[in-house]
């Protein structure tokens, strides 16, 4: 029962239904019972496991406000039995076939389909979510809560239940413990969020998704690489479009139960550094890894006031975040390379930091801002190769991307050209936006230098090659 079929709407609109005929106790018991029909719906044993995650984790919550020496202890117990449940099922893929050829060689034979353990759905999410509750109440941020049916509706609540957006139990929990005003604003956001959504996704994403070509992700060498270019773009607004959409779609739904679900993307592709664009990609995901992964490794490198311990500072924190961030999306090698270049990513842009004050991007000439906004995304669409191909498939990919000696032959003409189009853009923009058509004149010396160092370095190769060619005008 996907969130975009019939039958999840005729679902959500007949649990709408029972919902506004209760009170509010009755309906957070009416949401956990219908968040985990939506569950069973999928498979009854990913119920199960979630109802036994949920029960841990309550318990070991109520043990922790307890304020005595075995706190610490039972924190790291509860953190290491949820992060185990997630490598359990999640890196399944690694251990199986190790375990189907142990009991070959004892001469057991598995079945014809071999071992095979379903990953539980939202299970990423839910485990982060607990985690994040169980580190909240042991620093005392949070009480435990004692209410069972909140905390199961917390970690099983159907919209965000598959793929978020990943919320804080000290945000969460006290919506539902309060009233719940459905009103025409509230109504109206609901839908317009729903429309989006469905845009985005049913619209763009399905749209873009449908024209790829299966051997594009098998066999990228096949392919020029202004073609792979333009696949990697189309990839990159394919997977933006799709889980943008999605949260959309369930923060619209949320909110006619009177639930406010947090934002998980603003305009990822408009940002100017990667900081910025940790801000607004998948945002609920990078605030939860910066607090619970980042500053808690800032903090303990923080104590080492060396040469060393500064570089340490600069390089580890950034570089295990974005690499837990590779695990949490898969236990693949590529994975594990995609969030290894986002970490270098995060490294290389906090090194001028040694000897100057980082300057806020918002801050910034227009011009700096528009050059971030360029290299940014460039390189974060090409950091979705990894992302989406096989290593080896990647590789060969970014190898093919720097063979453009046909790409020059074929496109030779069109190449010379475009930056001509766009330079005359360019200087009808500047004057257009200044209106002054001596705008040029209060350029600082050294861009007006430049410039005119520029052009008439141009002007000298062009005339040298007697290329001329008369004024249009000129023959009239």
């Amino acid at each position: 029962m996907t969130i975009t079929s019939l039958n999840f709407f005729i679902f959500t609109a007949l649990a709408l239904a029972i919902y506004y005929l209760l009170p509010r106790r009755p309906q957070n018991i009416w949401l956990l019972f219908v968040s985990y029909v939506f569950l069973v719906s999928w498979d009854w044993t990913f119920a199960a496991v979630l109802g036994l995650v949920t029960s841990i984790n309550f318990l070991l919550a109520l043990r922790l406000r307890i304020n005595d020496q075995g706190r610490r202890g039972l924190l790291w117990f509860g953190i290491s039995l949820n992060v185990l449940t997630l490598i359990f099922f999640r890196g399944a893929g690694f251990f199986l076939p190790e375990l189907e050829a142990m009991l070959a060689s004892l001469g057991l034979s598995t079945q014809a389909g071999g071992l095979q353990i379903l990953v539980p759905l939202g299970l990423s999410y839910y485990i982060l979510q607990a985690i994040s509750y169980l580190v909240d109440v042991y620093r005392c941020q949070l009480k435990a809560e004692s209410d069972f049916v909140n905390f199961g509706l917390y970690l099983s609540y159907f919209p965000k239940l598959l793929a978020g957006p990943i919320e804080r139990a000290r945000a969460f929990l006290p919506k539902l413990a309060q009233p719940r005003l459905v009103d025409n604003r509230v109504i109206a956001q609901s839908v317009m969020l729903i429309f989006v959504g469905l845009v985005r996704k049913l619209i763009i994403a399905d749209t873009l998704t449908a024209s790829f070509l299966s051997d594009v992700f098998k066999i990228p060498q096949k392919y020029s690489p202004l073609e792979l270019v333009v696949w990697l773009v189309i990839y990159a607004f394919a997977i933006y479009n799709d889980f943008a959409g999605y949260t959309d779609i369930v923060r619209g739904i949320s909110g006619f139960f009177g639930i406010e679900l947090s934002r998980n993307f603003w305009a990822p592709y408009f940002s100017r550094n990667f900081t910025e664009f940790w801000k607004r990609w998948h945002i609920t995901l990078s605030e939860w890894l910066r607090d619970y992964i980042y500053f808690p490794l800032h903090r303990v490198l923080s104590r080492y006031k060396t040469g060393y311990g500064k570089l340490a500072n600069l390089i580890l924190p950034p570089l295990i975040t974005m690499l837990v961030s590779g695990l949490w999306h898969g236990f693949y090698l590529n994975l594990l390379v995609w969030g290894g270049l986002q970490g270098l990513y995060l490294i290389v842009e906090r090194i001028p930091a040694f000897w100057r004050p980082i300057v806020p991007p918002q801050h910034q000439p227009l011009w700096r801002q528009g050059l971030g906004m360029v290299v940014v995304f460039i390189l974060v669409i090409l950091a979705w190769a990894p992302f989406r191909w096989e290593l080896p498939a990647a590789l060969q990919l970014w190898e093919a991307l720097l063979n453009w000696s046909d790409v020059v032959i074929r496109y030779r003409r069109m190449l010379i050209v475009l930056p001509l189009l766009l330079g005359s853009l360019l200087l009808d923009f500047i004057q257009y936006w200044s209106d002054d058509e001596f705008i040029f004149l209060k350029w600082p010396p050294l861009a007006k230098a430049t410039c005119m160092a520029i052009v008439l370095f141009w002007i000298f190769i062009l005339t040298a090659g007697n290329f001329e060619q008369p004024f249009v005008y000129q023959g009239f």
